[in-house]
Order: structure tokens, then C-alpha cells, then sequence
């Protein structure tokens, strides 16, 4: 009976330790923040590969800041073995905006001299080329002026590309020449020229001298001035364009649509309300035909809160005093970096008359992304997540490769790609105090403890209780049941 009286003790006692786990085990596990599946847009980064890893940069638009958080903490980029990389998001530090001039000859053209003695030049320009800025007129000729016109072909009637332009070439005098001229720009594909005179007279350098004797004896001498009659001759008709050459520029500016705008005499203000997308605004430019003025003005946006209204982020004085010795204009408002939809301006007329406004500028910087790209793979950008979590990278070779200005390479983003997400589902969450893993740790280990020293105390009268009594008792069922036995 003693090894059974130790065999349940044991039990008892395998029976608290093992209570904790079994309490524990019944917790729900802590899930993770969401993984990058959970990102709804996805957008290529479009760029050209390379043999060895290099800096890209990719300017952000629209979209990007629509669908991210304030602060887009939920921009990631993966690379196409389902990776995450390290990447910074910071202002554009943009770069001198240069032109590459493109001078292209038609391949299609056909001349018709005229009976007036113009000269007409129909020119047939491929889908592919460029819109022409600019015509030249190549001759080998000089001395010469020429009206020319050119004309778009596509409309009914032409329009004109030019007002009535002259081609010169003073070199007689000067060595002055004007073979080209500006055109509008236009996406027809067929323009005719017209040139005024086909021919023309150009004096000779050369003079006719005669002599006449009369019989008198006397001599007479006339001179004879002698004109040439010329072809305009064309060696080649050519079209020229600029091609602007220029990475992400600093600052961005655009238009604001207009709302609405009204008179609060209450205020004796101008309340103006614009709406705009959510790129960065760092100022505003007003534009107005009034003049000689100063005002006080206020930015407001809506405040976090619907029913607070709109709150002031930025106040100034905007003004435009123009006299015959003064000319003062200040129409720019700083104000902090804004991302908003909805935005106006309270103008503080006070007795004065109201201003009138035509428009509002908003500029800001421009952001971009930068990353080190490896050869041979692509890279996504991914955004547009409520719960996702800012990475964090190890960005000491990005940040080396920054400080050290290492040159970089512009990319592009494709359009959108909307991803078909698989939502892992959440458990049900009891009260929050109850959530917490210290308090419903502590109530755990409290219940153990209670429950253990009840057992402890059930062990402790089992060992009061007397060997000698429940032997008696056993020794006793003997007997009895040998009496009975036949």
C-alpha cells in the first residue's frame, strides 16, 4: 500500500507542473504583422539592365501618394524572387534641365511651281517623327530675301503654322542670314510651303561701259547697269525639334482646381476654396489683376476631426503696390508641407474692397525612390496597406553609396497592377485587458500556484492518515471472506 500511497503522489505532483504548460498552451498565439501578400497595388520599375548593381531613382506621382498612409509607412519594394530590399523615399535633389537638338529632312516631298511665280513645297512627315519647331531652308545662294509661308494641309481651310516670315541674306553688306524660322507647334503630318518668288533679279557686279565719237570730235560715255535673272535654288528642306534631357526636377509646381469662393461679412473676409491631389505642397503662389493692395492671408485645411472644421496651418501677407517708382509684388505664401485634398485660403479684406482672384499655384518637392539594383533581376513597388509596418533595412551601403554621389540611373513606374490578396484570418479577441500577455500571464501562474497548494495540502493528509488502521481492515475482509468459503 505504501508504494501505491507514493505512486499517487507523484501523480499529483506530475499533475501541477504540467498545469502551467497545459494553461499556456491555451493562449492564441501572436500573430505577425501582415506579410508584403497583404499590399493591394503593385507597380513595375521600368529600367534598362545592367552588368553590374547601380543607383536607381524613381520619382513618385499620383497614385503613390493617394493610396499610402501619412508618412507611407506601408511602401516596400520586392524584388522578382519575392524578397524585400532596402530602399530610402526622399526628396528629389533634381538636376539642370538641358535640351538635345534633333534636325531630321522630310522623306516625302514634292514641288509645284505656281503661275504667280511662287513656289509651293508639299511635305509629308512620318508618324514617327518629331512635331517640327523650326524650318530650314538650305541654299547655296546670297544676296536674297524671300517671303515664305507655311501652312497646315490636314485642315480646311490651312492654318497657318507662321505668320508671313522673311529669309535674308545680306552678305553684300554684313554677314548677316536668316534661314530659319519658329512654327507652332501642331500634330499634322502635311505642311506646304510657300515660297513668294520662284526667280528673282539680282544686279551684276559688272557694267556695260559705251563710247560714242561724234563727228564733231566729241566723245560720249554712257554706263549700263545689268541684272541677272535667278532660280531660288534649294539644296534641302530640314526640320528641327529640342528634346528636353532632364531627370526629376525640384520644385513641382501645378494649378489648383477652383471650388468655390464667397464674401463672410461676418470675417470681412474672401473665403477661396481649392481642391488638389495629395503631392507635397510647400508653397502658393496667387494669381489675381488687382493691384496695389496688402492683405493678410490664412491657409486652412480640414482638421482630423469633422466636426472641429478647418484649422489655420499657415498665415501671410501677400501684397502688390505698383506706382510710377515702385514696383512690389508678393504673392507667394510658404507654408509647412501639406498633403491634402481640400484647402482655402481667408483673405482679410477688412473695409476694403474684395481682390479678385483668378487662380492658385501650389508647388512642392518632388519624391523619389532610391535603391541599389542588382544585375539581372526586377524590382516592384508595393503600397496601399492599412496594416503593414514600416521595414527596417540595413541601409549603410545605400546611404555610403548617397554620400559618396554616385551616379544614378532614372526609372519609371509602370502603371498599376491591382494583386489579389489572400487574407489570413484573425482570431477573435477577447476584452483588451485580458489580450494583454502579462495579465493573462500572471493570472496563470496565480491559478497554478492556488491549485498546487491544495494539492500539496490533499498529499499531506494522506500521509496523516494510520498504516495500522487500514491494514486491520483489509486483514479483517480476509477473514470474512474465508468463513463464507464452503
Amino acid at each position: 500500500m505504501t508504494v501505491h500511497r507514493a505512486t499517487g503522489q507523484r501523480f499529483l505532483l506530475s499533475l501541477v507542473c504540467c498545469l502551467p504548460l497545459t494553461l499556456m498552451a491555451d493562449e492564441p498565439p501572436q500573430l505577425k504583422s501582415p506579410q508584403p501578400q497583404n499590399w493591394r497595388r503593385s507597380r513595375q520599375i521600368d529600367f534598362s539592365a545592367e552588368d553590374s548593381p547601380r543607383l536607381l531613382r524613381i520619382p513618385l506621382d499620383t497614385d503613390f501618394w493617394t493610396h499610402t498612409r501619412r508618412g507611407y509607412p506601408d511602401a516596400a519594394v520586392m524584388d522578382d524572387r519575392e524578397q524585400l530590399i532596402p530602399f530610402l523615399i526622399r526628396h528629389s535633389p533634381g538636376s539642370a534641365a538641358g535640351s538635345t537638338t534633333f534636325v531630321w529632312n522630310p522623306s516625302t516631298v514634292e514641288l509645284r511651281p505656281e503661275p504667280d511665280d511662287s513656289l509651293s513645297i508639299l511635305v509629308k512627315l512620318e508618324k514617327q517623327d518629331p512635331t517640327p519647331e523650326y524650318l530650314q531652308i538650305q541654299t547655296p545662294l546670297q544676296d536674297f530675301e524671300q517671303r515664305i509661308e507655311v501652312t497646315d494641309e490636314s485642315t480646311i481651310p490651312p492654318t497657318p503654322l507662321c505668320d508671313p516670315a522673311l529669309l535674308f541674306d545680306y552678305s553684300r553688306f554684313m554677314d548677316v542670314r536668316r534661314t530659319e524660322i519658329a512654327l507652332r507647334k501642331s500634330s499634322s503630318r502635311s505642311l506646304k510651303i510657300r515660297i513668294a518668288t520662284a526667280t528673282d533679279d539680282l544686279e551684276s557686279p559688272f557694267r556695260e561701259l559705251t563710247r560714242t565719237q561724234s563727228g564733231s570730235g566729241v566723245t560720249e560715255q554712257s554706263e549700263t547697269s545689268l541684272r541677272i535673272r535667278r532660280a531660288f535654288r534649294i539644296d534641302r528642306i530640314s526640320f528641327r525639334s529640342s528634346r528636353i534631357t532632364t531627370n526629376s526636377t525640384l520644385p513641382e509646381s501645378r494649378t489648383l482646381n477652383f471650388v468655390s469662393i464667397e464674401e463672410d461679412a461676418k470675417l470681412r473676409s474672401t473665403i477661396v476654396e481649392f481642391t488638389s491631389d495629395l503631392r507635397p505642397i510647400t508653397s502658393l503662389n496667387l494669381q489675381t489683376p488687382s493691384r496695389n493692395f496688402s492683405r493678410t492671408v490664412s491657409v486652412q485645411v480640414p482638421a482630423d476631426d469633422p466636426k472641429a472644421g478647418w484649422i489655420d496651418v499657415a498665415t501671410g501677407t501677400l501684397a502688390d503696390l505698383s506706382t510710377d517708382t515702385l514696383s512690389d509684388r508678393r504673392l507667394d505664401l510658404p507654408t509647412p508641407e501639406l498633403n491634402t485634398t481640400r484647402l482655402r485660403l481667408l483673405i482679410r479684406n477688412l473695409d476694403s474692397p474684395p481682390l479678385q482672384i483668378t487662380g492658385l499655384t501650389a508647388t512642392g518637392p518632388q519624391y523619389e525612390v532610391v535603391l541599389l539594383a542588382e544585375p539581372g533581376h526586377r524590382y516592384r513597388l508595393l503600397y496601399d496597406d492599412e496594416l503593414a509596418e514600416r521595414p527596417q533595412h540595413d541601409l549603410a551601403a545605400l546611404n555610403r553609396a548617397l554620400q559618396l554621389d554616385t551616379a544614378a540611373a532614372v526609372a519609371s513606374l509602370q502603371p498599376v497592377t491591382e494583386r489579389k490578396l489572400q487574407r489570413i484570418p484573425q482570431p477573435k479577441r477577447g476584452p483588451h485587458l485580458l489580450a494583454s500577455p502579462w495579465v493573462l500571464g500572471t493570472m496563470v501562474t496565480v491559478s497554478a500556484a492556488l491549485l498546487a497548494v491544495s494539492l500539496y495540502r490533499a498529499v499531506i493528509r494522506l500521509e496523516s492518515v494510520p498504516e495500522h488502521s487500514t491494514t486491520t481492515k483489509n486483514t479483517d475482509s480476509d477473514h470474512n471472506t474465508t468463513r463464507q468459503s464452503p
